[in-house]
């Protein structure tokens, strides 16, 4: 069995089971395997049966590896969403701008066209959580072939944006059950939410699956991943955007 295969079929044991698994024994080579497995695990699990991703989510940081996974359709909530019991073998919480696209993007798309085709912006609250037992151990393309580690995307209300903010001033405030516990200014890793947008109109058209009008793209994280215990309320709020919130399960 080949290490695609095998982690593929891990990840999905764990998700028909609702258990997480142990760490395979095999590693994979590189992203292309990475995402690889996140394709098997989605036809597998018919994620995107009827149609290709409506929505992704964006990792990562400058000098480190950009990552994306497709979304499915029922793992995007509304705003007060309250996530259900065994749903979720984790509560990580990351604050993120999500946006809608106003038209298609190929991969000849640059930043000017990329800032052009949004359509909305949204205050959003990316769930994550991973399938491995050992998942702070997992090394990057296993979190990668893992959905990189998403669960859920929580849309706030959508907002059109005259001019796009100064977002090296822009707040961004994380509160648990009311409590701050990330206050942040500038803190989108590549400074521009929208950097790594030309990158994944790549990707999405080197898999056969373009951007469309009207995909959702959650555009990395403002806050880091702040990991919830149950019974708590989470609030995320953008300054001059606005706040979404989301419950984790009793």
């Amino acid at each position: 069995m080949s290490a695609v295969a095998q982690v593929a079929a891990t990840l999905i044991r764990g998700w028909r089971e609702g258990r997480q698994q142990p760490l395979p024994t095999m590693e994979l080579a590189n992203e292309a395997q990475a995402y690889a497995v996140q394709h098997q695990v989605a036809d597998a699990l018919g994620w995107f049966a009827d149609g290709p991703p409506a929505a992704w989510k964006l990792g990562g940081a400058p000098g480190g590896l950009i990552s994306a996974a497709g979304v499915p359709a029922m793992a995007i909530h509304p705003c007060g969403w309250q996530v259900p019991p065994g749903d979720a073998f984790g509560f990580g919480i990351e604050g993120e701008l999500i946006v809608r696209l106003l038209r298609d993007l190929d991969q000849h798309t640059d930043l000017a066209m990329a800032r052009a085709a949004v359509d909305v912006w949204m205050p959003g609250i990316e769930l994550c959580g991973t399938r491995w037992l050992q998942g702070a151990q997992a090394a990057p393309l296993l979190r990668l072939a893992d959905q990189q580690l998403n669960r859920a995307l929580v849309l706030g209300a959508p907002q059109t944006l005259g001019e796009m903010p100064d977002w090296s001033r822009q707040q961004a405030v994380l509160r648990v059950d009311g409590k701050p516990e990330f206050v942040g200014v500038g803190s989108h890793p590549f400074g521009e939410p929208l950097s790594s947008l030309p990158w994944l109109a790549r990707h999405a058209a080197a898999l056969g699956n373009p951007l469309r009008a009207g995909d959702l793209v959650a555009c990395g994280s403002w806050t880091g991943i702040y990991w919830a215990s149950a019974r708590m309320q989470v609030e995320v709020e953008f300054a001059g955007i606005g706040r979404v919130v989301l419950s984790t399960c009793f």
